[in-house]
């Protein structure tokens, strides 16, 4: 499991800081450890009082987590003080861990979190650590000392923060001008832009912490910059759409349940992020990749069945979605659901892996009912409908075992890779039987 460091400030409402990271580390599936740098007393409208940690009960906290766990990114968020800033860089000096530094200089209610005599250190000694740093407009503003307007000011302002040192920029979209929050990463000195439409909001508390401890989460986990900005960008997109009040003042980004607008969607494209997450998901994959699927509740076509679009394919032992999830991705795995569920319509989700009689053991040994059917009696009839193939399959399977089947497989023919096919009710029970099989095979 992917591990990661957070050093940050508390804030006694949990919409931001130190808690907010670790929620955010717990759901996107990486263990998270604390390093609290202040403590503060505030709410949704406001931070009334800060007291700093000890500097070296700082440095302590660093070395008691880094000397005895592998610890595979960082975040840096509050640091207020000279003397918090000298510990951390002291502490993490000789460390090769990718660092993600949030720049925290003022609350969204205006409170000072960065102090101003500390602020030359920062640049000096804190950026120059990033791997990324990631400023909202106005810490953006600051760092590369402009004024931003819009999309083509955050970048030309990415370039100049990027030359105090940081390894690459992500500059977060929420406070620039647009009809879409577009967040904008600077990387090897090419641009990418990351746009959602704008939520309607009085103002939130903690989106900012939310964004950057989601891509030290998947940096932890090993992602490239952009995908990792990537799943970010959703994260937080999702988690600000569905918001939170909680208090008097501003709304919070929901965690907890993040629905999209279509919650089909959602749910397959969350298996979609276990499925990549899993170490070596990879050894399921066959020659012809894999897909996973998830049907409406009437579906009548493939176009009524979500999949992923380029499918799933295999990077050494790991899974990677070769592009989103959307409605008439998928035709063979998708025919395979369409067929399940003239037999039973709550069956609306399918995978398919690679055959291997073990497999084909493992899922007997784990009680499922299992099936097949020989493509080599295929009539010819069928043969000659594009698409029929698999309903016929289906059917002959279920037939064979008057019963409805939780895998079936085929041995392939005459330029047919020989496949097995996962089904269940929804996309996290056929993900759950999946990584099933997965830990069976490994051992």
């Amino acid at each position: 499991m992917a591990k990661a460091l957070t050093i940050a400030g508390s804030d006694s409402s949990s919409g931001a800081g130190i808690q907010a990271d670790l929620k955010v580390f717990s759901l996107m599936h990486v263990y998270g450890t604390s390093v609290i740098t202040v403590l503060t007393a505030q709410n949704t409208k406001g931070v009334s009082r800060i007291m700093p940690v000890e500097p070296t009960m700082i440095k302590s906290q660093i070395n008691s987590v880094i000397f005895d766990i592998k610890i595979d990114a960082i975040k840096i968020g509050m640091v207020y003080s000279k003397d918090i800033i000298n510990a951390i860089a002291s502490a993490l000096k000789n460390v090769s861990i990718p660092i993600i530094l949030d720049p925290i200089f003022k609350a969204g209610t205006g409170t000072i979190l960065l102090r101003n005599d500390a602020y030359a250190l920062f640049v000096k000694k804190l950026v120059p650590m990033a791997y990324i740093i990631t400023p909202n407009r106005m810490e953006a503003e600051k760092l590369a000392n402009m004024k931003i307007n819009g999309v083509a000011d955050a970048k030309n302002a990415a370039e100049k923060i990027a030359d105090l040192g940081a390894g690459n920029v992500v500059i977060k979209g929420g406070h620039l001008e647009g009809k879409c929050a577009t967040d904008i990463l600077y990387h090897n000195k090419r641009f990418f832009e990351y746009a959602n439409e704008r939520v309607k909001s009085k103002g939130f508390h903690g989106a900012g912490c939310a964004f950057s401890a989601a891509l030290t989460a998947e940096i932890a986990k090993g992602k490239p910059v952009i995908d990792a900005t990537k799943r970010a960008n959703e994260f937080i997109n999702n988690a600000i759409a569905n918001e939170l009040k909680i208090g008097k003042g501003m709304s919070v980004p929901n965690f907890e349940q993040l629905p999209s607008p279509n919650a089909l969607l959602a749910a397959l494209q969350k298996a979609v992020y276990i499925i990549e997450d899993i170490d070596n998901f990879g050894l399921l994959i066959p020659e012809s990749q894999t897909n996973i699927v998830y049907a409406k509740e009437k579906a009548q076509s493939t176009d009524d069945v979500a999949g992923v679009y380029g499918r799933i394919v295999k990077i050494g032992n790991k899974a990677k979605a070769s592009g989103n999830v959307g409605f008439g991705a998928s035709k063979h795995v998708a025919s395979a659901v369409l067929a399940i569920m003239h037999y039973d319509k709550s069956v609306r989700s399918s995978i398919n892996i690679k055959y291997d009689e073990k497999i084909i053991e493992i899922c007997k040994k784990l009680g499922w009912k299992v099936s097949s059917y020989d493509r080599r009696n295929e009539p010819e009839e069928v043969k000659s409908k594009e698409g029929m193939t698999v309903q016929w399959g289906i059917e002959q399977a279920v037939s064979k075992i008057s019963a409805l089947p939780d895998a079936v497989y085929h041995m392939g023919d005459w330029g047919k890779e020989p496949m097995i096919l996962i089904f269940g009710k929804n996309p996290k029970e056929v993900c759950s039987k999946a990584i099933s099989i997965l830990h069976e095979y490994k051992t």
